[in-house]
């Protein structure tokens, strides 16, 4: 049975009408790092299920490459310890969720698409801000997004204060 999409999205590039969201994610384990993502549809209840996991694999010229966002674990690349590497234990932020990036493509040509959350803290439902039903002073900016809906004037007037604070 298929559900009834109480929302639109037309790629403005491609067409598609279909979104995908990637949550990404990095697990420290002793002094070497690895950078897994899962992804899958947003619902039209704008909550979404991953379909998919993989682990994303190093490359000289990585393409997924975000460095922008991504975690330095140089404080972590030293071993001072006495321990020996198979006396370390594998720490995946999980119960962390502001370690974890989020992202919104087009599943037709895989465009980046601005997005905010219907609960702050990055909870409840993803709405990109190309949705038919995108209305920005109901919702919370990924926090990546905050300069950008600062400019656009999208902001509540309870956020101004809280979100400036934690830009600095």
């Amino acid at each position: 049975m298929k559900q009834d999409q109480p929302w639109e999205f037309n790629c403005k590039t491609c067409g598609a009408q279909k979104l995908t969201v990637t949550r990404v994610w990095y697990i420290l384990a002793g002094p070497e790092s690895e950078r897994w993502q899962e992804w899958g549809p947003l619902e039209a209840n704008h909550l979404w299920h991953f379909e998919f996991k993989e682990k994303i694999e190093k490359e000289d010229n990585d393409e997924v490459n975000r460095s922008d966002y991504r975690q330095d674990f140089g404080d972590y690349a030293k071993d001072t310890s006495i321990s020996h590497l198979e006396d370390y234990e594998i720490h995946e932020p999980r119960d962390n969720p502001g370690n974890d990036i989020f992202f919104v493509n087009c599943a037709g040509c895989d465009r980046e698409i601005e997005f905010g959350w219907s609960q702050p803290d990055r909870g409840g439902g993803i709405f990109p801000a190309e949705c038919s039903d995108f209305i920005p002073e109901e919702l919370w900016p990924e926090l990546r997004y905050l300069n950008s809906w600062h400019e656009k004037h999208w902001l509540k007037n309870d956020q101004h204060e809280m979100d400036s604070e934690a830009v600095e």
